[in-house]
């Protein structure tokens, strides 16, 4: 039973399931009754009456009964929620969108403006291409490790 407790929180709130126990009860009581009247036992319907009326009376009860969450469990919701966004957040930045992302805010990484620069200046005739590529190179450990195996 113990292992299974976790399980419990998982649940329905306490006051659905003092309803739904009220409302089993009531149910077993009735078919009690009906039992004792067939066998002409004249206690045994009172004494299920008696169950049927205070049943019902909880049933009437669990309505002003409000459920409370605690407050280590509010915390642990507004933990993992933040956990989750974080988490869908790396994701997301992992998969690529990342970039997309830095171009529309205009965020260029200065390794990225320093390469662009030796290649403008390739192309302009002031720097040789092989400085360039080996600037992009250092820059970019899976461009390199690409390069090096395109060899």
């Amino acid at each position: 039973m113990i292992r299974y407790s976790p399980l419990l929180f998982l649940g329905c709130s306490p006051s659905h399931r003092i309803a739904s126990n009220a409302s089993k009860i009531r149910t077993l009581a009735e078919s009690s009754r009906d039992r004792f009247e067939a066998a002409e036992i004249p206690e045994g319907v009172a004494e299920q009456e008696a169950i049927i009326d205070r049943a019902a009376a909880i049933s009437v009860d669990v309505a002003s009964v409000r459920d409370e969450i605690p407050g280590w469990l509010s915390t642990l919701e507004w933990v993992a929620i933040a956990a989750l966004a974080v988490a869908v957040c790396v994701l997301v930045w992992q998969l690529g969108f990342g970039a997309i992302v830095r171009r529309l805010v205009g965020w260029i990484p200065e390794r990225k403006r320093s390469a662009a620069k030796l290649l403008r200046e390739s192309v302009d005739g002031s720097t040789n291409i092989r400085e360039a590529v080996a600037a992009i190179r250092s820059a970019d450990p899976l461009l390199d490790a690409a390069y090096r195996e395109s060899k």
